[in-house]
């Protein structure tokens, strides 16, 4: 550890025998910690050292790899390289050295790349161009490594130095997958100028490197791919056949669509497994951006109106999902009449969609209403039929009124906890005002002393409401409490739902006030206090509306 050449010397007979508990011979060690001078003193006394492995199968040239010492990468290439002159075998005793796999099938320079170590990487494949460098175990090549890690600069390497590196990864995927997966700018660009016919390999799911692009929304990646070769914009995934396309519409990236469809002008037509198209899709995922964008630029009968393997149009679909859309309903050339395979028009759909709850009735009443103002009628093709599902549909309903789901029942318990802890809050605060009380003997003895101020009286209101808003609150969680009624709960819970909330903002406005009234002296702070103090307001609505 300490680079103590003496020693080495005084022991030279014993080195080949001496080993740590994984196997390290004393050039792994003196190649771990760096030391030059010992590993050329290691490598006179004991030639053939620097081909033994320890326990991992790790040479010496794999452990100074990993650590990153590229002078002793280089003394151990250089001395493999003087071991082949002195022969004059031209066995290639460099090359066979940094060729050597470890148990995990890693190389020096799987490990070099790993590691972030620009020096021993060039140093690595310089020595050994032609070498592919295959994969390791967990099918790693080094270049996948380096593309997956962000290392742009070692991709450069391998990919300038090595004649014909091997490019794969985990999963059938390539050294591009991984480089649009990370959104990198100059390595997908580096790729593709180097292997264009990589934009078309796919992984083991049959995606391109086009398909992440679109799912991850990444559209300068998606656009460096089109530019390679546009045709890989019609290739489909091996289960789903969706192609990129579909991908985009389903994660609602407005813009990767438009520049597919500006690459590939006839894209749109391509439907996947279930014969559904972009329009489908974008419905199916509830992405209004994407539909907006699509009946904008394709205001076509053809994919506004196309059938899928189920007979459902988009228009059906949008039926059956809780998203409203009124550009589809309303687009004059959507078809309401049109049937499916079940004999339902869309507005059918809405009519018998088994999948609303009872307190989900004022959507579909919602839905129902503007499907009918846009001119939609029912089908009644199977009138028989229908009228069974109505009875189902009722009995089902009926069951469900009479059960209070667990998740309500929680949210209810948590929102008396906080109302009982606003009322604890206002109570205590409105009997410890502000400024405290006057002491003195008078008329004026035992009332407020900011009792006159304007702020003061501001934070008495606020702080009543806040008291009174959330003791309303807990009253209306009491008497429901233990009332079956599922539509009476839920009506009372979204009342005291608002109670509390104004409560909230009530509580804020009192402590927002009461602050400005003791700090009526200190004006820059107080008023400091009241901006920090409103701006939560903002802040809280958008997250409400969030939520």
């Amino acid at each position: 550890m300490e680079g103590n050449t003496e020693i080495l010397n005084q022991n030279k007979n014993l080195l080949e025998n001496q080993l740590t508990p994984n196997n390290n011979t004393v050039l792994h060690v003196a190649a771990q910690f760096g030391h030059i001078q010992s590993v050329m003193e290691i490598l006179n006394m004991c030639p053939s050292m620097y081909r033994k492995v320890n326990s991992r199968g790790d040479t010496s040239l794999h452990i100074a790899a990993r650590e990153g010492h590229s002078i002793i990468v280089r003394a151990l290439i250089e001395y493999a390289n003087a071991l082949d002159e002195e022969l004059e075998n031209g066995v290639g005793t460099a090359k066979d050295m940094m060729r050597m796999s470890n148990e995990v099938k890693d190389t020096a320079l799987h490990e070099a790349v790993r590691n972030h170590h620009p020096i021993a990487v060039q140093l690595l494949t310089q020595e050994d161009p032609e070498f592919c460098h295959p994969a390791n175990d967990a099918e790693e090549t080094p270049l996948y490594l380096a593309a997956e890690r962000g290392y742009v600069g070692l991709v450069f390497v391998i990919l300038e130095t090595c004649t014909g590196p091997a490019y794969g990864g985990p999963g059938g995927r390539t050294a591009l997958h991984s480089a649009v997966i990370h959104n990198l700018e100059g390595c997908t660009r580096k790729l593709l100028q180097w292997k264009p016919a990589l934009s078309k390999e796919a992984d083991a799911y049959g995606w391109t490197p086009l398909h992440y692009a679109a799912r991850f929304g990444y559209v300068l990646r998606a656009r460096d791919l089109l530019n390679a070769d546009k045709s890989v914009a019609y290739i489909a995934d091996k289960d789903d056949k969706k192609t990129a396309l579909h991908l985009a519409a389903s994660q609602g990236h407005v813009r990767v669509i438009e520049e597919l469809t500006s690459h590939c002008m006839d894209c749109w037509e391509i439907v996947d497994g279930r014969g559904q198209n972009m329009l489908h899709i974008a419905v199916k995922y509830g992405k209004k951006g994407a539909i907006k964008f699509i009946l904008q630029n394709f205001p076509l009968s053809s994919l506004i109106n196309q059938k899928d393997v189920d007979g459902n149009t988009p228009l059906h679909l949008l039926a059956a999902s809780d998203c409203y859309e009124a550009g589809l309903v309303k687009h004059p050339k959507a078809d309401m009449m049109a049937f499916n395979n079940d004999s339902l028009t869309p507005l059918d759909v809405v009519c018998s969609n088994k999948s609303v709850e009872p307190w989900n009735t004022k959507l579909q009443g919602f839905t129902k209403r503007n499907f009918t103002n846009a001119g939609a009628n029912l089908g009644r093709r199977d009138v028989f039929s229908r009228d069974k599902d109505e009875i189902v549909t009722k009995e089902r309903h009926h069951v469900l009124e009479k059960v209070l789901p667990t998740d309500i029942r929680r949210s209810a318990d948590t929102h008396l906890i906080v109302a009982a802890l606003i009322t604890t809050a206002t109570f205590v605060a409105g009997f410890t005002v502000p400024g405290s009380y006057d002491t003195r003997q008078g008329l004026d003895h035992g009332t407020a002393i900011l009792a006159r101020k304007a702020a003061f009286k501001a934070f008495v209101i606020t702080d009543f409401m806040a008291i009174i808003f959330s003791t309303t609150a807990m009253l209306i969680y009491f008497v429901v409490a233990g009332d079956s009624d599922r539509d009476k709960f839920l009506r009372h819970h979204t009342s005291a739902y608002y109670l509390i909330v104004i409560a909230v903002g009530a509580m804020v406005l009192a402590f927002i006030t009461g602050m400005y009234a003791v700090l009526a002296h200190s004006l820059g702070l107080a008023i400091a206090l009241c901006v920090i103090g409103c701006l939560s307001f903002p802040v809280n609505y958008f997250l409400l509306r969030k939520a």
